[in-house]
């Protein structure tokens, strides 16, 4: 017998990560959950792993970051396959099966001075397609000043791949430089008129999905008293195979040949919806 579950995302919601790109749904993921992630965060940041950054400059208040969680943590595994996230971004992409591709924690220590600048997900990924849905959420309020994610509405829709930057320090990301990107990203903050953005605050338990595609950027911690814990994951849905953009494909041990599903290498990108 097929569970019926309650919808996540209204249509409203919906058509608002298809034409703006983001979407923020509140109150998505409960306590219980909050409270198994707090655990799990501990745990990693204590264990990092060889994938783990820090982004910002040598003895500030770190802007750190690591992938891979669910397979070394048991919080972040249960809360990948039972947590409601899955389910989120299939109701919003409308797709039948998601892979995930990529899980990325990332904290914005009190006080971290780095900015995240102007980019979009889909150039520094081995894959290609419409449905990609990266949803990012919080363990802590975020505001402004505290790096909250702001948007550039429409950017999805522009047909163009941005050249992938180092997220600490604007620089070009050369290992990816192929001819189906483009230069770097238009001046968004100079030219609102043009280019018009939003800023997205959330309260724990707020959930943003974003498209692949849509240029996204966050300022700096400034709060002293403050951490910003957040946690993203990559879901790739009904369309999207492999496309090799990069010498070394991110965080991934081996790579496939384009167009291939990311089925094939399952163990690195499972399943998660629908559940079995």
């Amino acid at each position: 017998m097929v569970e019926i579950l309650d919808r996540l995302a209204s249509r409203e919601q919906v058509r608002t990560f298809h034409e703006d790109g983001a979407v923020c749904v509140r109150n998505v993921i409960d306590q219980h959950w909050l409270d198994v992630l707090v655990g799990a965060f501990d745990e990693a940041v204590a264990a990092p792993s060889v994938f783990s950054k820090n982004y910002g400059p040598e003895g500030a208040p770190r802007y750190f970051t690591d992938h891979r969680l669910f397979n070394r943590f048991d919080g972040f595994r249960r809360f990948l396959f039972d947590g409601p996230l899955p389910q989120l971004a299939a109701e919003i992409l409308g797709a039948s099966r998601l892979d995930l591709y990529d899980e990325h924690l990332l904290i914005k220590e009190p006080g971290s001075p780095t900015p995240t600048y102007w980019h979009h997900d889909m150039p520094y990924f081995s894959i290609d397609g419409y449905d990609l849905a990266s949803i990012w959420f919080s363990l802590d309020p975020v505001r402004e000043e505290t790096g909250a994610l702001r948007f550039a509405k429409g950017s999805h829709k522009w047909g163009k791949l941005f050249q992938p930057v180092k997220i600490g320090l604007n620089e070009p990301v050369t290992s990816f430089d192929r001819d189906d990107l483009v230069a770097a990203v238009p001046d968004i903050d100079g030219d609102p008129d043009r280019y018009p953005t939003v800023t997205l605050e959330t309260e724990p338990g707020d959930v943003i999905v974003f498209h692949g595609l849509a240029l996204h950027s966050s300022g700096p911690n400034t709060r002293t008293d403050v951490s910003r814990r957040a946690l993203s994951y990559r879901f790739a849905g009904d369309d999207i195979r492999w496309k090799n953009r990069s010498e070394k494909p991110l965080i991934f041990e081996r790579s496939l040949n384009d167009g291939d599903p990311l089925s094939l290498i399952s163990e690195e990108c499972p399943q998660v919806w629908p559940r079995d």
